[in-house]
């Protein structure tokens, strides 16, 4: 469903052909999200099929095949809605976040903000499990190495993920303020 919320969440903003929602996923993302051809035409259909798009404009011209540009139905944007929130509730990572991330504001802030603090909780939990960990003696000095760098690794990427979880959080607030200004 990623590509589809990244679909949903551009077309939400304005109509577009699938050749420039891709040139603007590959740019948005880094090359991040997986965007083939074949993928990206396939989930367009996908989604008109559920009826969460339309074609909006056919444009027809000599020689060419015909130019579709399609826009989101209401069905399309309750679902990017949906979809927003079940990628911020079931978060595994930041960068899980990544096609949700700049359709925020078509979002409730205050829904986010108890999502992510409830990932930076469960994160924390985990972090404690793994400094608790005892390694196990094991005849086997080399294997204890091994489970050690293994602990460490855990520990120092479960460290990131809250760091960069609680960065998102001041930047959730931060637009909550904002937008409580206005």
């Amino acid at each position: 469903m990623s590509l589809q919320i990244f679909i949903l969440g551009l077309l939400s903003n304005h109509d577009y052909h699938p050749y420039d929602v891709k040139k603007k996923i590959i740019r948005d993302t880094r090359n991040m999200v997986n965007v083939t051809d074949g993928n990206l035409y396939y989930n367009f259909e996908a989604l008109l099929k559920k009826g969460m798009i339309k074609k909006s404009q056919v444009i027809q011209s000599d020689n060419r095949p015909d130019k579709i540009t399609y826009s989101i139905t209401p069905k399309g944007q309750d679902t990017l809605k949906e979809e927003i929130y079940k990628t911020f509730r079931n978060a595994k990572s930041i960068k899980s976040l990544i096609v949700a991330l700049p359709f925020v504001e078509k979002v409730d802030i205050n829904k986010l903000i108890f999502y992510v603090e409830e990932v930076i909780e469960r994160f924390s939990k985990r972090l404690v499990e793994i400094e608790e960990y005892a390694i196990t003696a094991d005849s086997d000095s080399n294997i204890q190495q091994y489970r050690l760098l293994m602990r460490e690794f855990s520990y120092e990427n479960m460290n990131l993920e809250i760091k960069m979880f609680n960065k998102l959080l001041l930047l959730l607030k931060s637009q909550k303020r904002e937008d409580e200004e206005k």
